[in-house]
């Protein structure tokens, strides 16, 4: 079951067109994805098609898979063929992600951006880019999903059960 939240305060602004018209990001937080600091290649697999049902992967777009480096093998076996991003420590991943955002020019290659974490930390990036025109996607479990993510973006997709309620 999905719930899908709009957020009405939040309309797209103008913007220079993407480099390729109607690209979009996908950028995933494994671990806040599965809901485990640890998540097995199963967990993540199981993520990967519950994403996958919510959010339409389109053949072009970009998909990014951040996480601890000792997470990384889970990541690749339970989604392969997606770009693999790790950085250990505190909001390891989420600085993977922050630093797509800002060191790739990420809007002004795409034109929509789906960030898979409910992460507080990652708002600001997520609002700035819906700041900029980009149409903005949360894809989140109910529990992690923050109200400041909540807010940045244009529309929540709240993803249930959570995967560790029946991991």
């Amino acid at each position: 079951m999905i719930t899908s939240i709009t957020n009405l305060t939040r309309r797209p602004g103008a913007r220079v067109r993407a480099l390729v018209p109607g690209r979009k990001v996908h950028l995933i937080d494994i671990e806040n994805l599965c809901g485990s600091g640890r998540p097995s290649r199963s967990q993540v697999a199981l993520a990967r098609v519950r994403y996958e049902e919510s959010v339409k992967v389109n053949e072009g777009d970009l998909v990014i898979v951040a996480s601890a480096f000792g997470n990384l093998m889970s990541a690749a076996l339970g989604w392969p063929g997606v770009r693999y991003l790790g950085r250990n420590g505190k909001d390891g991943a989420d600085i993977c992600l922050a630093s797509v955002i800002v060191e790739e020019r990420v809007s002004e290659r795409f034109d929509s951006v789906v960030m898979a974490s409910g992460d507080g930390g990652l708002a600001p990036f997520v609002a700035h880019l819906a700041g900029r025109g980009l149409d903005t996607t949360v894809v989140s479990y109910r529990k992690p999903l923050s109200r400041q993510m909540r807010m940045a973006a244009h529309t929540c997709i709240v993803l249930n059960p959570e995967l560790e309620d029946i991991a």
